[in-house]
């Protein structure tokens, strides 16, 4: 219902007020004019559009999947918009193939910001007031051109601004959405999708900070710093069936024993290749990738 209100009233009521902004809305000329019955119509084909987004009711296999990921990142304050994306889809105003794009640009724009650590207190304001810039006879140039005109703080992360934190940032400590992105890019590309929902998170160096002296050898005189700025990073985390047999092991034993990094299917990029950074399908012009 606070979804349904921000898309009728254009700014999204607080939680405890939910109620009275709905009456509010209900005794405006417009829809007493429509009339109650047309109201709770309304009402029933958006809890329907709801439910297909958030709660995985989609009958369409590539709008389901879209939705899939976006859930994973845990971004509810994009639901204003994609309601209303949903309504004109249902209409036969959007077209599905334009609306998977816009869904999955708006993936790209939350995973961005989280990985460029932007500030997210903005975003409620962003997606209540996101309807007012749609050209429904250009629909999906104009999602495209208000995301690029969105500046500071509300900004859509630049490819080279997205390439350079994926690199560098945090992706593991207190992030809900590691699962989200390890997914993506081991599954990008593939016709066969590895099962990544089995797996747990792997560092490949290892967390316990009473690091081995295999591996302080390995990493050199300056460990202690490599170790401090590459442990949580792309560049050291991989998915794996194998957490509890790898352990603390030395790189090598994990790469050669059995079941080791050279048989996995998943895609590793060791802490040692960190100086050369993984390349990544980034592109606003390919957001079927990971973007």
């Amino acid at each position: 219902m606070r979804y349904y209100l921000t898309v009728k009233a254009g700014e999204i009521p607080k939680k405890d007020e939910v109620y009275e902004a709905f009456k509010e809305y209900a005794r405006t000329p417009a829809t007493i004019q429509a009339g109650m019955e047309a109201l709770v119509k309304n009402l029933r084909d958006f809890a329907g559009y709801f439910c297909a987004m958030a709660l995985g009711d989609e009958k369409d296999p590539g709008l389901k999947l879209a939705f899939r990921d976006l859930r994973e990142l845990k971004a509810d304050v994009v639901y204003p918009l994609l309601l209303e994306l949903y309504h004109d889809y249902a209409n036969g105003i959007l077209p599905l193939a334009d609306f998977i794009v816009a869904v999955r640009l708006v993936e790209s724009y939350v995973f961005r910001r989280a990985v460029c650590e932007m500030p997210t207190n903005s975003l409620n304001k962003v997606f209540a007031a996101f309807g007012r810039a749609l050209k429904k006879d250009n629909y999906l140039e104009s999602i495209q051109a208000h995301f690029l005109v969105l500046t500071s703080y509300r900004g859509f992360p630049t490819d080279d601004e997205f390439k350079r934190d994926m690199q560098t940032s945090d992706l593991y400590t207190n992030s809900p959405r590691r699962s989200y992105w390890l997914r993506r890019m081991e599954n990008h590309g593939r016709k066969e999708r590895v099962p990544v929902d089995e797996y747990t998170v792997e560092h490949i160096l290892p967390q316990n900070e009473d690091l081995s002296a295999a591996w302080q050898s390995a990493l050199g005189p300056d460990w202690e710093r490599i170790r401090q700025t590459w442990l949580h990073t792309l560049g050291n985390l991989t998915l794996t069936g194998y957490n509890s047999e790898y352990s603390d092991r030395p790189f090598a034993e994990k790469r050669d024993m059995k079941g080791g990094f050279r048989e996995s299917v998943t895609v590793h990029a060791p802490v040692f290749r960190a100086v050369h950074p993984v390349s990544l399908p980034i592109s606003l012009d390919n957001p079927s990738g990971i973007v």
